[in-house]
Parts: structure tokens; C-alpha cells; sequence
């Protein structure tokens, strides 16, 4: 991750935004045309499952409304009691018997379209043919005439054919005397598969085609005529328990989707088992799919076009108050200092702006604050030279006294004012800020020497320091007010000589200083504490100034630590980083 934000830093922010702009904005739209795809996908199917449920269902009323009819157009046959008196006129002949039997018919005939011809087989073996064109259709035969004996209800089917191609489906029932119940013969319709076709062939005409199978196997209607007739030996497929059902197949070697719909129940009772068969190609279903997806890639083109100009217009207006703060940074850069004023304030880069107006004005300060230190350090700088003459004005007061001390055979007030000159010398050291140990050792017993002549055998001190740090560079006058301390809040309230232990040793990177006393010590308790602090501050450079040098010097980790003990005396531990003389 980190590599991916080094590696975009390297682009101008504009570029960045305009990138993740346009890359959001892509991927939305991505989104939508997959998601819309899936959608029409899901939409289109649905749509056709339902069509085609619907057209399904319209179409098996249809077949029932004329199965129905037929049925109808059978049982008035069977009232009509003038075709019983011409059956059974024996007087006419045969020709006589069939040109009336004719005019009865055409009486009762009413949809021409759907009878191709009528024959009514009678007892005697005689076989009475009406059709209403000039078609030549073949009587039925016997074996299917004994078909029709043993069903009660009839017998719908087979297929024949006419010599001009034309496809029927026979209907047969025996022809009964409605009254007497007496059986006169049979009675065989022929009805054109074309008039079934007429009624489902626009179930799916755009995407597939359908057709009627009876029994599962048999085709009695087809929109390909030389398929009627035919037996499907895979019948697996048209095989369901629903009224309506869809399968997504390979049929006849083609990805296709099957819906079912069976004939009601009430004409399977009849001995009607037909089932509409309509095959969808998914091939010319997802062609329209196709032509969908086309029509929204053009739009993708076109909104990722548009996304393009949008980005790039966003990310230039959104990064243009930043293109002038970094002019105006520029031109700090050069000197020149000047306050931007926003045009659309309210929002973060109006904040950031002004934040740069303050930076400014406060630059300004600090630059106009500069040069009046520049001008007081300079005239400090006039004022140390000129002081510089004092320190050299009291080193030789204190030689002149020390001499004429040393004539007038003073030696305390020679020693004395040797060791104060050499305290003055050590601690002004030419102003700087850093003096060796051993230095800073002189200058403790410089301090020493004044007061053993102030209290004559009253303190002793003794130092146990190695040699190897005696040249490392340390702050100067931080021992001193520890052992000044220990001399008048230790020994000097004690009875007796008191004794004082200086040691030194090298930490690793660190320089450690222990001065330790004998003197009344104290509890470390909070009063004691406060006490003792109070006390320290009153006397020169005092403890908690010496620990707040070292802190500002070396950093918090460093200072003073201290140890204490009721009537047992003090250690204080001096802590600060090892720096090498030069």
C-alpha cells in the first residue's frame, strides 16, 4: 500500500484526483451495465417465461373451445333423427343414401375450416364420405374403426395425410341412436391440423416455434409438416408433473428452453392427452439480449467519455485554489510576501488559505521581531566588548593585592585572594559555556580554599576521580554549588569536622558525579523537600538552577539526583552526556 500512494505521489494532485474520479465514476458504470445486463437478462426470461405461460394457456382454451365444438357437432349428428330414416331406408340406394346424408351434414356443418371430411362407417360395412371441398381422403381403417369400439369416449387420432401433403387427425365415435341408445355405426372426423396450427403458431414466433404432442411421443401438428406423424423416441424431456413446466435443454443439438402446458384434465378424461411443446432458441433469446447490451455499451462509450471531461473539469476546479497557494509559496520563496483572498470561501482549501494568511502575517512578525534582536544583539555585543575590560581590571586588583599581602607577609589573605582570583578566572573562562572536569575541579577548590579560611578545620574534602575523564568537557559551575551546598546545609550546622567525597566515573555514553557529605543530611519527605529547595534557591547558583541547566543542555533524562538521610548525611548524583575536549 505504501508503495502504490509513493508511487501516485509522483503525479500532480489534479492528475490524481481527475484518475480517481474518472476510475470511480468507471467502475459505477461498469457496475450498472453488468448489473443492467444481468437485469435484462433476468427481465427478458421472466418476461418470456410469462408470454409464453400466457400464450400457452389462451392457446389450450382455444384447442378446448373447439374440441369442444367437435364434440358438439358429434352429439347433434347423433340427435339428428333424419340420418337415422336414411341409414335405415333400404328402399334407397346406396348413392340415394349418401347424397342425403350429405344435405344432413352440410346442415349441421358449421366450421368448414376445421372438418377436412366426415365418414360415418355403418353396420353393414357401409362407408358414407362427406367432404366439403373437392379433397379425396382415404377411408379409415379397420383396425381403427375396432380402436374405436372399445373406447366409450372415443378415439382421438392418428395422423394421416391427403396426396397434396395436407395433414388430419382423425376423430372417431360410435354413432348410437341418441334415444334408443341403439349403436347404427361409427363415426370418423377428419380435422385439419392446419386449423390447429391456425391457433398456437403465434405462441413464440419471433424466438422459436411450437407444436403438439400426444402421448408424449406422437406429433400430431408441426410448423415443419413432415414432422406430423413422426414418433420422438427421447420423450424424457417433454415429460412433467405440472400443468406448466420449462426445462433449458440441448434440443435437436441446440441449446434451446422448453415450456409445457398439458391439456386440462377434463380432456384427458376424454382421452385427449396433448401437450403444447414451444422451443425458444436461447441462441435468438440472448440475441435480443445482445442487441440490449449493445445499445448500453454505446452508452458506456458515451458516460465514460463524458466521465473523462467531468474529471478533468472537477479536479481542475478543485485543485486551482491549491495551483495559487503554491504560486504564492513560491513567491515566499523568492522574498515576496503577499495575503490570498478567497473567492469561494467555506470550504477546506479556504481554511488551509487561511491558515496561509496567518502563516504570513506571523512570518512578517517574526521577521520584523529578527531585526530588532539583530539590533539589540548588536548593541550587546558593543556592551560585552566593553565589559571585557572589567574582568582584566579585577584579575590585576587581585594580583596587586595578592603581592602587597605577600610583602606585608599576609599569607591567608595572599591565599585568599589567589584562590578567588583563580575562581573569577575559571568561572568567566572567556564567556564560554563548556569547561574540562579538571577545570571544573579547580575551580571547587578555589571555593574550598576561601572557606577553610572562613571556618578552619571545619570541612575536608577528598576526590576520587579517574584520570581518563578528567578532559572531558562538562558544564561549567555544576560541582561547585553542590559541594557550597553541602558545605552550609551539611557541615556547617554539624559538630565537628565534616568530610566531603567527590567521585567520577564513565557510563557509556554518560558522565557520572557523586558528591556525598557527612552533614546533618534530611528526610525526603515532601516538606523536607520543600524546605530544602526554598533554602537552596536563597544561596548563589542554587541546586534547582544547576538541575535545570544540565536539562535544557542534555535533555530531561539528565540532572540531579539526590539522596538523603536524617543525621547521616547527603549524596547528590550528577548526571550529563560524555563530550570530548577538543
Amino acid at each position: 500500500m505504501d508503495k502504490i500512494i509513493q508511487f501516485l505521489r509522483k503525479f500532480q494532485i489534479k492528475n490524481r484526483i481527475a484518475f480517481f474520479l474518472l476510475l470511480g465514476i468507471l467502475i459505477t458504470s461498469n457496475c450498472i451495465f453488468i448489473g443492467s445486463k444481468l437485469i435484462a437478462q433476468a427481465l427478458i426470461k421472466n418476461y418470456l417465461y410469462n408470454y409464453v405461460e400466457l400464450t400457452q394457456r389462451e392457446t389450450v382454451s382455444s384447442l378446448e373451445m373447439m374440441i369442444d365444438e367437435i364434440n358438439m357437432f358429434a352429439i347433434r349428428l347423433m340427435e339428428d333423427h333424419a340420418i337415422y330414416r336414411v341409414l335405415d331406408d333400404r328402399q334407397l340406394s346406396y348413392d340415394q343414401r349418401e347424397q342425403r346424408l350429405k344435405q344432413e351434414l352440410v346442415k349441421q356443418l358449421i366450421h368448414k375450416d376445421v372438418l377436412g371430411g366426415i365418414f360415418i362407417v355403418a353396420n353393414s360395412k357401409e362407408i358414407y364420405e362427406y367432404t366439403p371441398t373437392a379433397l379425396i381422403l382415404s377411408p379409415p381403417e379397420e383396425q381403427y374403426i375396432r380402436q374405436i369400439g372399445r373406447n366409450r369416449n372415443g378415439k382421438w387420432g392418428p395422423v394421416i395425410k391427403d396426396r397434396n401433403n395436407q395433414s388430419y387427425i382423425l376423430v372417431g365415435r360410435k354413432f348410437q341412436n341418441f334415444v334408443t341408445g341403439e349403436n347404427i355405426g361409427y363415426l370418423v372426423m377428419y380435422i385439419r391440423e392446419s386449423a390447429l396450427y391456425e391457433i398456437y403458431r403465434k405462441i413464440v414466433p419471433k424466438w422459436g416455434y411450437s407444436f403438439i404432442l400426444a402421448n408424449d411421443e406422437y406429433i400430431i401438428s408441426h410448423p415443419d409438416k413432415n414432422k406430423i406423424g413422426n414418433i420422438i423416441f427421447d420423450s424424457t424431456v417433454f415429460h412433467t408433473s405440472k400443468t406448466f413446466d420449462y426445462k433449458t435443454v440441448n434440443y435437436n443439438q441446440k441449446r434451446s428452453i422448453i415450456a409445457i402446458h398439458k391439456l386440462t384434465s377434463r380432456l384427458e378424461n376424454l382421452g385427449i392427452q396433448w401437450k403444447i411443446i414451444s422451443v425458444v432458441s436461447e441462441k435468438k433469446l440472448f440475441g435480443i439480449i445482445s442487441a440490449i447490451n449493445s445499445i448500453v455499451v454505446n452508452i458506456e462509450i458515451i458516460m465514460s467519455i463524458i466521465a473523462i471531461f467531468l474529471a478533468m473539469y472537477i479536479s481542475f476546479n478543485i485543485t486551482r485554489p491549491l495551483e495559487k497557494l503554491k504560486n504564492k509559496l513560491d513567491r515566499i520563496g523568492k522574498g515576496k510576501l503577499s495575503l490570498i483572498f478567497s473567492e469561494k470561501p467555506n470550504d477546506e482549501i479556504e481554511v488551509l488559505e487561511q491558515s496561509f494568511n496567518n502563516m504570513v502575517l506571523r512570518i512578517e512578525e517574526l521577521i520584523q521581531k529578527n531585526n530588532l534582536e539583530k539590533e539589540k544583539q548588536r548593541e550587546l555585543e558593543l556592551t560585552a566588548l566593553q565589559a571585557q575590560i572589567n574582568p582584566h581590571f579585577v584579575y590585576n586588583t587581585l594580583d596587586a593585592i595578592a603581592w602587597i599581602a605577600k610583602l606585608k607577609k599576609q599569607g591567608d589573605i595572599e591565599r585568599m585572594v589567589m584562590a578567588l582570583a583563580t575562581f573569577f578566572r575559571i568561572s568567566l573562562h572567556r564567556g564560554d559555556k563548556f569547561i574540562t572536569l579538571a577545570e571544573e575541579i579547580q575551580l571547587v577548590e578555589s571555593f574550598l580554599i576561601i572557606e577553610q579560611l572562613r571556618f578552619p578545620d571545619k570541612v575536608e574534602i577528598t576526590y576520587d576521580i579517574p584520570d581518563d575523564i578528567k578532559n572531558c568537557l562538562i558544564l561549567k559551575i555544576i560541582l561547585q554549588p553542590l559541594v557550597e551546598n553541602a558545605i552550609k546545609h551539611g557541615i556547617s550546622t554539624k559538630e565537628g569536622k565534616g568530610h566531603i567525597l567527590i567521585t567520577g566515573c564513565r557510563a557509556g555514553d554518560d558522565l557520572k558525579l557523586e558528591v556525598r557529605d557527612d552533614g546533618v543530611g534530611f528526610n525526603l519527605d515532601m516538606a523536607d523537600i520543600k524546605t530544602t529547595n526554598q533554602t537552596i534557591q536563597q544561596s548563589g547558583y542554587g541546586i534547582r538552577n544547576v538541575d535545570e541547566r544540565i536539562k535544557l543542555e542534555y535533555g530531561p533524562d539528565y540532572g540531579l539526583d539526590f539522596k538523603s538521610e536524617k543525621n547521616k548525611g547527603t549524596i547528590v548524583t550528577l548526571t550529563v552526556k560524555v563530550r570530548e575536549a577538543r
